[in-house]
């Protein structure tokens, strides 16, 4: 068994390198998955892992969407959820309408409060909902999917800085979030890269890989 050594490098790049056998394990990059299935020398090397985390909307005590429950329905009911699972998770892992993971979303019921909801916006208070800009670049890339979709129905979210109404998080184990206002958008999906040098590869719901527990076989493929 020989050490793990980890290298810093940009998505994309780590892909490259573990193309040429130069790396073991590389993330599969935003926006990739499908490509990578597709691609033959790639797709026996997919580790796909749906995670017990939903990414959702969560709104900051004192703000106008925990002021208004009426607001935060219509944000709910026209949270654009088919976009951002295509984007996101890249169709891997559900929408999600609730917290619970054994949930399926109702894709008429959602287009019949979507429609409702859509003529509502009209006769709601013109209210500015600010968003703070996630600091991991895939919430930050899904908010903004979100914001702009809301935006486009002429509701007012928008990016800001100061003190924010709504935040948008990755939430592990959300059925404890049970009882805060948020608005549930999509399960989370983890994909890898893995060469068939590794044995062992396991990855947890929560995202997390035991590295010491990986074993070696050959010597690592270069070109």
């Amino acid at each position: 068994m020989g050490d793990v050594v980890f290298v810093q490098a940009d998505p994309h790049r780590a892909v490259e390198l573990f193309r040429r056998g130069k790396l073991d394990v590389a993330p599969v990059p935003l926006g990739d998955i499908q490509d990578v299935l597709r691609d033959p020398q790639l797709r026996p090397a997919v580790r796909l892992r749906r995670l017990n985390a939903i990414d959702l909307v969560v709104a900051v005590p004192g703000g106008a969407l925990d002021h208004s429950a009426d607001l935060r329905r219509t944000y709910s009911e026209t949270a654009d959820r088919a976009d951002y699972q295509a984007l996101v998770p890249e169709l891997e892992a559900p929408a999600a309408e609730t917290l619970a993971r054994s949930a399926h979303p109702n894709a008429r019921a959602a287009a019949v409060a979507f429609s409702r909801a859509r003529k509502q916006i009209a006769r709601l208070p013109r209210v500015a909902v600010r968003f703070a800009v996630p600091r991991d670049p895939t919430l930050a890339y899904g908010a903004g999917v979100l914001v702009a979709a809301w935006r486009d129905l002429g509701l007012g979210a928008y990016f800001g800085s100061g003190r924010p109404d709504a935040r948008f998080e990755r939430v592990f184990n959300p059925r404890a979030q049970s009882g805060r206002p948020v608005i549930p958008i999509a399960w989370a999906v983890d994909a890898h890269l893995v060469s068939p040098r590794i044995q062992g590869w396991r990855e947890s719901d929560r995202g997390v890989v035991a590295y010491r527990r990986l074993k070696f076989r050959g010597r690592r493929r270069s070109r």
